[in-house]
């Protein structure tokens, strides 16, 4: 892989959560030609980048009822 690829490709790899580290370890993966272990490294990626998602989800909707109890309580105290 050029330089310039190697480049690009690892600012897409820290666009996916990639830290620096994570990244160069995956382009060794890309260089020895490890295309199972690439996928399964992305797949993991993938699921970590999902269940943050769930947890911040999950945030959201305790926040949105906290919110809802609050403006709940202000009205009838109105």
């Amino acid at each position: 892989m050029t330089k310039v690829k190697e480049k690009n490709f690892e600012c897409e790899l820290r666009d996916c959560g990639f830290s620096v580290k994570q990244a160069t370890e995956y382009l060794e993966l890309v260089e020895s030609g490890e295309i199972e272990e690439r996928i399964a490294v992305l797949k993991r990626r993938r699921n970590e980048a999902l269940t943050a998602i769930h947890i911040a989800s999950k945030q959201i909707d305790c926040i949105d009822f906290c919110l809802y109890e609050l403006e709940k309580y202000r009205k009838e105290t109105l």
